[in-house]
């Protein structure tokens, strides 16, 4: 697929729209978690008057945020070969993505996702029914998280696979002076990427329940999981397919599934 200069920022220009918009779809679920922690009597938690302010304020940490990401995870991602190769695909006009064969990846995709969704929804009920958690405060209802699956696919995915996954590959591509990344490479960085990705999630979950055993490994092994599958979605298929199964992940899990109420 060849590319140029116009093709490149028309790419960029379209996912930082995309990050902005899941950054601004999570204020609904930030504002009534916040809401949830001053119900419970948290201390030093505030929560704005004015949602204006916050679409104003986030607007442009989503923005900043959003072309550092993009314009670094674009150039990192081309070095390690990766990248957003069906939104390129739409402004050089390339037939590719309406052949068969890659419809038929992007609904294998989805249904693997929604598949990994469900098993994973019923060891969640499993553990939880073995090991109880406390609650610490009432979760957002299944509309926010409805909400905030969208937020998620879109922002994580950016962040972590085109961002964080090209990082690592690219610098090991560095020291090993390859051309082209080895599957060994892109599996260690769809790895270590996963980890980040479990680790990232536990000061959300603690919002919830308190730190055990059982929630930890429950959040990290999970996490790991679900990032590693997303990951390789993200390198077979590119950085739209990941997020597209990403939000349906979410939507099964979270909202379909409803583990936690």
């Amino acid at each position: 697929m060849k590319r140029n200069n116009s093709t490149r920022i028309k790419t960029a220009s379209i996912i930082v729209v995309l990050f902005i918009a899941g950054t601004l779809l999570n204020i609904p679920f930030s504002r009534e978690l916040r809401r949830l922690k001053i119900e419970a009597g948290k201390a030093n938690v505030k929560l704005s008057d004015s949602i204006s302010t916050d679409i104003i304020q986030t607007g442009i940490y989503g923005l900043i945020l959003g072309v550092i990401l993009v314009l670094v995870g674009l150039w990192l991602s081309k070095k390690a070969q990766l990248g957003a190769p069906i939104i390129e695909s739409f402004f050089l006009k390339n037939e590719n993505i309406k052949h068969p064969l890659f419809i038929k990846k992007l609904l294998y995709s989805i249904g693997i996702s929604v598949i990994l969704a469900l098993v994973i929804l019923i060891l969640h009920k499993l553990v939880r029914a073995h090991y109880p958690v406390t609650s610490i405060i009432e979760r957002p209802s299944k509309l926010f998280y409805a909400i905030v699956s969208f937020s998620a696919g879109i922002t994580e995915e950016i962040m972590f696979r085109l961002g964080l996954m090209s990082l690592i590959i690219a610098i090991i591509q560095f020291f090993k002076k390859d051309s082209k990344p080895s599957t060994s490479v892109v599996w260690v960085g769809i790895i270590v990427t996963a980890i980040c990705f479990g680790l990232m999630h536990l000061p959300l979950s603690k919002n919830f329940s308190n730190f055990t055993f059982v929630t930890v490994s429950a959040t990290i092994i999970g996490n790991l999981i679900t990032g590693t599958f997303f990951g390789w979605v993200y390198w077979k298929l590119g950085l739209l397919v990941a997020i597209i199964t990403h939000i349906i992940w979410d939507l099964v899990f979270h909202v379909v599934g409803s583990p936690y109420l």
